[in-house]
């Protein structure tokens, strides 16, 4: 007849060696689940952006077509706030600063669905083909995102990994970079 309590350590023992086997299934949803992260962070960042840039154009080219009008002092920077406002409205034009904002948009939603169909699989219940599922999923998404920028995806994925609770695997970039990460 065996001990009970031996029986109670064997049995403890082999649940902490199953743990210690990485579950391949379980390293790719966590895998997908970062990345996906990563993009809703950086789409609402550029979503943020364009919406300032163009919130900014619009105020500017308001407030110097009612000084022109009412302001006296400015006579002798007229010639000026006409091509500057020339200038901000061609901007918005050619970037259309509201469409890029609307795309970013839907696509931090459209990588928050697939946080969605990730989460909603109980934990450690995940399938081949969940996994495959999500990956595909991922891939479909990502397929359609403008190309990024390096430096603003560097600090998005330094945000998830210290969000996690994880040392950030890159180093983070210099000041002036990180002030100009929604430009290059």
């Amino acid at each position: 007849m065996t001990d009970p309590k031996s029986a109670i350590v064997d049995e403890t023992t082999i649940t902490a060696k199953a743990h210690e086997v990485p579950d391949p299934d379980w390293e790719k949803r966590s895998a997908t689940l970062y990345r996906a992260w990563v993009q809703v962070r950086y789409h609402r960042r550029r979503q943020r952006f364009f919406d300032t840039v163009d919130k900014s154009s619009k105020a500017l080219t308001a407030m110097l077509g009612g000084a022109s009008i009412i302001g006296a002092r400015l006579k002798e920077i007229e010639p000026l706030v006409g091509p500057a406002i020339a200038l901000l409205s061609l901007l918005s034009l050619v970037y259309v600063y509201s469409d890029r904002k609307q795309t970013h948009k839907e696509l931090a939603e459209q990588f928050a669905g697939v946080i969605a169909a990730i989460e909603q699989t109980p934990e450690g219940t995940e399938s081949p083909q969940d996994v495959a599922k999500w990956a595909s999923e991922y891939a479909k998404v990502v397929a359609k995102c403008p190309p990024a920028l390096k430096t603003l995806t560097i600090i998005c994925e330094q945000e998830q990994s210290i969000s996690q609770g994880s040392e950030p695997a890159l180093n983070q970039p210099g000041l002036l970079a990180r002030m100009f990460a929604n430009f290059f």
